[in-house]
């Protein structure tokens, strides 16, 4: 009974979250926020998270996502309809428009993979949120480009061939969430001194155990107060 119960909590998540990125992709404006939600969902563990969590870390960081939306849009949308026109209208190409688009595009995949990482777990302003995505990058450079390389996968199917897109949309923001989140233990464990097992181990003591040790109460939702 466990392994079922098991199977079908993935399978809704698989279906909810595939549901709520398909719809916020299809509106784009609302891609970005919806990303950052799920980055914060698949933060937890599973049997912990809960897609409340979504909404409330959107709404606990609604400021930066302004910026962070706008920039996105910016640096990959039009990228991406360069690159398309040029593909579909060869006779029009422009190989500086072209070269531009390539390394804003790339510049673009880099912030998707590392920021929304950034916003979930630190307090940051636009600025302090480009330059900890950058310092994302070193915590882990394998982490990073399989990171990255999920995203540039996904980005060409969205160019040359849409399709199995739909296949993506729970697997890539669950990758991204889990490699991005172990590259920021790596690069806070380094600043504070400690190893990622003891900082691991310390945050889960802080989310089960209060200032005196004792195991938190929890509320009716079964959740720590």
């Amino acid at each position: 009974m466990r392994g079922l119960r098991i199977v079908g909590d993935y399978a809704l998540e698989f279906l909810v979250i595939s549901l709520l990125v398909a719809l916020s992709a299809v509106s784009i404006i609302f891609f970005i926020p919806m990303l950052v939600g799920v980055t914060a969902f698949f933060g937890s563990e599973m049997g912990t998270r809960r897609f409340k969590d979504i909404f409330t870390a959107i709404g606990a960081n609604w400021k930066i996502l302004i910026f962070y939306t706008l920039f996105q849009l910016v640096i990959i949308l039009f990228p991406v309809l360069n690159i398309y026109f040029f593909s579909t209208h060869p006779e029009h190409i422009s190989y500086f428009v072209l070269a531009v688009s390539c390394v804003a595009l790339f510049v673009g995949v880099v912030f998707l993979a590392t920021a929304p990482t950034v916003i979930v777990n630190m307090n940051v302003n636009f600025f302090q949120l480009l330059r900890n995505g950058i310092m994302m990058v070193f915590g882990s450079w394998w982490r990073t480009l399989v990171s990255i390389g999920i995203i540039a996968g996904i980005v060409a199917l969205i160019i040359y061939y849409p399709y199995p897109i739909a296949l993506t949309l729970y697997a890539a923001p669950l990758l991204n969430a889990r490699l991005m989140k172990e590259n920021f233990y790596h690069l806070k464990a380094k600043a504070l001194g400690t190893s990622v097992y003891e900082l691991k181990k310390k945050q889960k003591e802080d989310d089960y155990l209060d200032e005196k040790g004792q195991i938190k109460p929890l509320d009716e939702n079964g959740e720590t107060k």
